[in-house]
């Protein structure tokens, strides 16, 4: 049983970092991103500062993308 816990919280462990931000400022403002705002691009998780600006970086991801750092 504490085998079975062992894994389970390593592999939450793993699917959580996995989830965060590869950014810390928003690509479509610059100013730092906050938590749970979020967006996928190119399998990459993509933070961003606001709801307005996940949504300017939904419908035009390229015009963006190199401002992810």
């Amino acid at each position: 049983m504490k085998t079975l816990l062992t894994i389970a919280a390593f592999a939450f462990a793993i699917s959580a970092s996995a989830a965060d931000p590869v950014n810390k400022d928003c690509p479509v403002s610059g100013k730092p991103i906050k938590d749970g705002i979020t967006a996928k691009h190119d399998g990459k998780t993509v933070g961003l500062c606001c709801n307005n600006c996940k949504g300017k970086f939904e419908k035009d991801p390229a015009k963006y993308a190199g401002k992810i750092k």
